[in-house]
């Protein structure tokens, strides 16, 4: 028997009336194509090719786990977007796992919160993505493990129910009416030394287990999976390109429709120059602010490969001027400050900022230079960084990022 939970049903399934393997993985056959249609790339070379089916082979990879292995009746929470599952324009700085729920049960979420900045859980509408629309999930329920009576070793326990459980006076999270999963994202700057929560779920009404139907029905809805995520994310790409500007930053008009944190200002712009180029982004970062971070993602919102390059800065890991100004520069090239955004061989892309739990969103100026030109727009007192010492952070990077538990 597989790990699946499963209830054998009597009595016992008819010869032949599932899908066969056969037929599964023939229903995956048009999803290949499907992907570098959605794309839109005319032309698109063998590399390109390679690169989107190997997304899709992620997201496949990741359906397992979040779908066909997924019992909202024996829920766990399983990895959903990181480095190797490169989709929806990933945080370096988050863990994101996922668990699905049925909104009339009953369940336990305990664990211990650890020491990143916060670990936050949003309910969501959907198990699987469908097309990109005006309005879903526009204030999803967010709930943070620092609202809860934590034990002398950070140990909490949290009842999440539709209606707070009778002579009950524990700590309870209410859970919506339309809720069919949850995404956490456990936030850390300190990739190396702060600990990640630790966390588990448990149902605690009485339901049976899936059946062998059940699952081979969330097998086949596999290819939905595949296709629906990357054009969602691809199409939320075009729709920036369209009303966002290029090579600029702005609040975003879009991501607090589709289920962003509803405590966070986003900002979005496209990215888009060439190699001896550079965009030299400049903000002020709010006070109070819990959290900031900046990062660069591709035409598809797959983030830039964070653990072999800089791709992201956080509140930790950036350097901020002696006039509180952040300046970050963008560029394929390495222009030799601390605050280099690496966007490696893409022509264009996303370029993306949040701040968490701030009072404001202070504009940000975007400037497009020629590469050698970037420090006639940085402070006199930006300091060099030789080709030893990005080695030296980068590859204190790659172990940092490898110390998380994102598996």
């Amino acid at each position: 028997m597989t790990s699946i939970p499963i209830r054998i049903t009597q009595p016992p399934l008819a010869p032949n009336s599932l899908p066969t393997w056969e037929d599964q993985i023939r229903a995956l056959l048009p999803v290949g194509q499907k992907l570098l249609d959605n794309w839109g790339r005319p032309n698109p070379s063998e590399e390109e090719k390679q690169d989107q089916w190997i997304l899709g082979l992620a997201m496949l990879a990741g359906g397992y786990l979040g779908h066909v292995y997924m019992d909202p009746k024996r829920p766990v929470f399983v990895p959903y977007w990181n480095i190797a599952l490169n989709q929806g324009g990933p945080n370096p700085d988050y863990i994101y796992n996922y668990t699905a729920l049925d909104p009339e049960g009953t369940y336990r979420i305990s664990g211990f919160r650890g020491t990143t900045r916060f670990t936050e859980f949003s309910q969501t509408h959907r198990r699987v993505f469908h097309e990109l629309e005006e309005a879903r999930n526009t204030k999803p329920i967010t709930n943070d493990l620092d609202q809860l009576q934590l034990g002398p070793n950070g140990e909490f326990s949290v009842i999440l129910s539709p209606e707070r459980p009778a002579d009950y006076d524990g700590d309870w999270w209410q859970l919506g009416p339309d809720t069919q999963s949850i995404i956490v994202r456990r936030c850390s700057t300190d990739w190396r030394n702060e600990v990640d929560a630790r966390i588990a779920i448990e149902r605690l009404d009485p339901v049976e287990t899936a059946t062998w139907s059940d699952v081979s029905r969330r097998w086949a809805e596999l290819p939905e999976w595949i296709t629906g995520m990357i054009a969602f994310m691809t199409d939320l790409v075009k729709w920036y390109k369209e009303h966002h500007p290029t090579n600029g930053l702005e609040l975003s008009k879009k991501v607090t429709q589709v289920g962003g944190l509803p405590n966070q200002f986003y900002y979005d712009g496209i990215y888009q120059i060439d190699d001896d180029e550079a965009l030299v982004v400049e903000v002020r970062i709010p006070q109070p602010c819990h959290y900031w971070q900046i990062l660069v993602a591709d035409d598809r919102f797959c983030t830039v490969d964070w653990i072999n390059r800089q791709s992201s800065l956080n509140d930790k890991q950036a350097r901020l001027d002696a006039d509180g100004i952040l300046r970050v520069v963008v560029s394929k090239q390495d222009p030799g400050v601390p605050n280099w955004l690496d966007k490696e061989d893409n022509k264009w892309g996303i370029l993306q900022m949040r701040f968490n739990r701030a009072k404001e969103a202070p504009p940000a100026k975007v400037t497009r230079v020629k590469l050698t030109e970037v420090r006639s727009h940085l402070p006199s007192d930006t300091p060099v960084v030789t080709p030893e010492e990005r080695r030296q952070t980068i590859a204190a990077r790659r172990e940092g990022a490898q110390l998380r538990t994102f598996w």
